[in-house]
């Protein structure tokens, strides 16, 4: 298969809404989706599962016994949770059968709601940190930025000497990869190193980030950074020697670093493969 072109498309075919990294194939003159990088680490974000329940049992009075304040977890008296969780109980008692059943039904799509409002909070926040960079990146005057992001460019101040990229495509469309995605913002330290982040609204950073980062830096060592239409490249000239997740729903807000840059890539390599052995196929990010 000849490759001629990359490009990022946001409907399919049919005009659906999709996310879909796109390479040409001269052979049979169409467009082939490559797999989306943020859905090879799906099958490995564990912790979704355990959110996902505690959003279900919220419904039913309980909260859980220990939440994380500074990096640190936190016990919750068990006398504060039962006073949530006893006009909960007290309401369930005196429910018809019709009611209850309305009640678990919301109890079981509570985790679904819950990431609907999630992503339209992380959507405004993404946008306020990309306007943020570009904003660094190009030395114009702007409105003053969403309070939310402070964290970020305190910490920027501190670290950062520029930011190299941002919302920049990537691609690798050897056969045991071909994958896309799009990196949040390519930086350089102050000690002259490479660094690629990703901005999240989750309250830790998680190892499925990281490895989505080492996906990106395989892609960018192979092919570099694309516009969202495929027309414009860049090619770094170091390698990538930090991984940096930044989670806003930590409190306080803490960039989280990884150093093992060649660890992550191959964690990646490992989880296509059991991507594409599990039969994950068909969905792209």
């Amino acid at each position: 298969m000849t490759i001629i072109k990359y490009r990022f498309s946001e409907v399919d075919e049919n005009g659906k809404p999709q996310h879909l990294h796109q390479l040409w194939n001269e052979e049979k003159q169409e467009w082939t989706a490559l797999t989306g990088t943020s859905s090879i680490v799906k099958i490995l974000q564990v912790p979704l599962t355990f959110w996902a329940a505690g959003k279900t049992l919220e419904k039913l009075g309980w909260i859980n016994s220990k939440i994380k304040v500074d990096g640190k977890y936190v016990e919750i008296p068990r006398e504060e949770r039962l006073k949530k969780a006893e006009p909960i109980l007290e309401l369930l008692k005196g429910m018809e059968l019709e009611d209850y059943l309305n009640t678990l039904d919301k109890a079981y799509y509570a985790h679904r709601d819950s990431s609907d409002k999630s992503k339209e909070a992380g959507t405004a926040l993404h946008s306020e940190l990309e306007h943020f960079v570009k904003y660094k990146m190009c030395k114009v005057k702007v409105k003053k930025f969403d309070p939310r992001i402070k964290p970020f460019i305190d910490w920027s101040k501190e670290n950062v000497k520029r930011f190299v990229a941002s919302e920049a495509h990537c691609y690798d469309e050897s056969p045991d990869m071909f994958v896309g995605g799009i990196v949040d913002v390519v930086m350089e330290m102050k000690n002259g190193t490479l660094a690629i982040g990703d901005f999240k609204s989750s309250r830790d950073a998680f190892p499925s980030q990281f490895l989505q980062l080492g996906g990106y830096s395989l892609q960018i060592k192979r092919n570099g950074l694309f516009s969202k239409d495929g027309e414009h490249q860049k090619k770094l000239d170091k390698p990538i020697s930090s991984l940096i997740v930044v989670p806003f729903g930590m409190t306080p807000v803490v960039p989280q670093i990884r150093y093992s840059v060649a660890e992550y890539e191959e964690g990646f390599k490992a989880a296509v493969k059991l991507y594409r052995l599990l039969g994950f196929e068909g969905t792209n990010n």
